[in-house]
């Protein structure tokens, strides 16, 4: 990938491989390559990080993202690299799954909490937001996703994204990977690959 090719983060909260959330991803994957950009797909299954420890308040310095060294790093660096992000989970109790929660928690550092000037307390974004956010999910048609959604909303204004839309399949269904015969849909995740690459990087003060 040269330094000039686009990218498309995505955090896949997926624990089973050919799920409908990696059907998605391979569409939306899809369009993202027509454009000329490149996808990296980060399977949070597949990490060995550990939990958030709720270590305080820009406890690292200025030049180190964590004080744990863990497959986190690369999901760092893939982060702050994206042109755009793509947050992908099954709903598991009006949530996002355990593996990229997990991965979200261990964001928190990406806007730490500092000492102000002032003597007082303030947040401070490491990343400027300009990067556009797409959730990807699935759940049961008798279920929601609206909560798990307010959370990869918030979580994408943490790593300085803006969420821009949510890509659902909501199924009756329980067979694995069945939204391979929703053709609208997976056009429509083709559609939004081809768009975040091809859309200008946003001006942070219309991204708040």
């Amino acid at each position: 990938m040269g330094d000039a090719t686009r990218l498309v983060t995505a955090l896949n909260g997926s624990p089973l491989a050919g799920s409908s959330i990696d059907v998605l991803l391979d569409a939306l994957a899809a369009g993202v390559r027509e454009a000329g950009g490149a996808f990296e797909s980060v399977r949070c299954q597949d990490l060995t990080i550990k939990p958030c420890q709720a270590c305080g308040p820009d406890p690292t310095g200025p030049h180190e993202m964590c004080i744990y060294h863990d497959d986190m790093d690369r999901v760092f660096s893939l982060l702050e690299r994206a042109h755009a992000v793509v947050v992908a989970s099954p709903v598991y109790f009006d949530a996002v799954s355990g593996p990229l929660k997990q991965v979200m928690d261990r964001c928190n550092c990406v806007t730490p909490l500092s000492l102000a000037p002032d003597g007082g307390w303030t947040f401070r974004p490491r990343w400027a937001r300009t990067r556009r956010g797409v959730f990807v999910t699935a759940c049961s048609s008798r279920h929601r996703y609206d909560l798990a959604e307010r959370s990869v909303r918030g979580y994408l204004k943490w790593i300085g994204a803006k969420w821009e839309e949510t890509i659902v399949w909501q199924h009756d269904d329980n067979a694995r990977g069945s939204v391979a015969g929703a053709a609208d849909l997976l056009a429509r995740a083709r559609a939004v690959g081809r768009r975040l690459i091809e859309s200008a990087p946003l001006v942070p003060e219309a991204a708040a």
